[in-house]
């Protein structure tokens, strides 16, 4: 299958590839790209300015695209300007590949598009399932232009994937890369009050449900890539200090947050409670369900 790839080189890219033994990679810059470690099956497609409309190669046809642009939204304190390159590499990134698909005329049986959790924004206790609304912060405004971008190709008769993903555990990135740390250190501790719900995913299984997304005809629409086995923050502050063997005494207060980081600690102290309903329902099988197996995994 001839799968296009955007955000390809990034964490959860690089796993992509690997798990598809190859894939068609799009890249500003292909030759530094193609410099590190790929499956044989790899190959690169440049789009070197991606506020224009991706022109794919000459009769290149793509069966299947998975779309991980974004900048992290963790990479920097938020102000206006960032804020504003958080939409753009999302949602004009987005309307660009589906406007040079749209113009190349070869489109692809399904899009797997990434989103993020942040749609349903901080809901307390209230069990969120795909179907729930939106919320009405800035990462709930920011997913649901970011899902809407995707609209021409539904319209168009493409199945399209909405991934709404989790807080990603993993080995070299995600929300552990900045954690471990700390926690390592015996510096780390809950956020906040620590009751707030933390809907985590294993780095694996966010590759393989996108696998299993691709190859699933019955699933259109939002899928929530969380894992089952939801947890209070507390409980993985608990979890995370019991596998590295060290203590997690020591909280970080909203105001202490709010000094260090600015708006974004108001997206680490929101509640979400969400469930993976379709992805249960359509038979996917975790691999790592619960946390203290996904943590043991990871922190190894």
């Amino acid at each position: 299958m001839n799968t296009l790839i955007t955000g390809g080189t990034g964490f959860i890219g690089r796993q992509l590839v690997e798990w598809l033994r190859g894939g068609d990679i799009v890249t500003r810059d292909p030759a530094k790209a193609a410099a590190h470690s790929w499956p044989a099956g790899t190959k690169f497609i440049a789009w070197p300015d991606q506020r224009t409309p991706l022109e794919l190669p000459a009769s290149y046809q793509p069966e299947a695209v998975v779309n991980l642009m974004g900048e992290s939204i963790a990479s920097r304190r938020w102000n206006s300007e960032f804020k504003e390159r958080l939409r753009s590499s999302r949602i004009e990134g987005t309307q660009q590949l589906v406007a040079g698909l749209l113009a190349s005329g070869r489109l692809p049986r399904v899009m797997v598009s990434a989103s993020a959790i942040g749609y349903y924004g901080d809901r307390g206790d209230e069990l969120l399932t795909e179907s729930a609304a939106p919320g009405d912060d800035f990462l709930a405004r920011l997913s649901i232009d970011w899902e809407a971008a995707t609209r021409p190709l539904v319209e168009a008769g493409v199945r399209v994937v909405q991934l709404r993903i989790g807080i990603v555990l993993g080995r070299d990135g995600g929300a552990l890369e900045k954690m471990l740390p700390l926690f390592r250190w015996g510096l780390g501790g809950r956020l906040g009050s620590g009751r707030q719900w933390f809907p985590w995913i294993h780095e694996r299984d966010v590759v393989e449900l996108i696998a299993w997304t691709l190859g699933n005809e019955q699933i259109r629409g939002p899928v929530n890539a969380v894992a089952p086995g939801i947890v209070t923050n507390r409980e993985f502050t608990r979890e995370l200090a019991q596998q590295l063997k060290r203590p997690a005494v020591l909280p970080a207060p909203r105001f202490g947050l709010r000094l260090a980081i600015g708006e974004f600690a108001d997206s680490l102290l929101a509640s979400s409670r969400v469930v993976p309903k379709v992805a249960i329902e359509g038979g996917y099988a975790f691999r790592f369900p619960n946390l203290p197996e996904a943590l043991q995994d990871v922190v190894s």
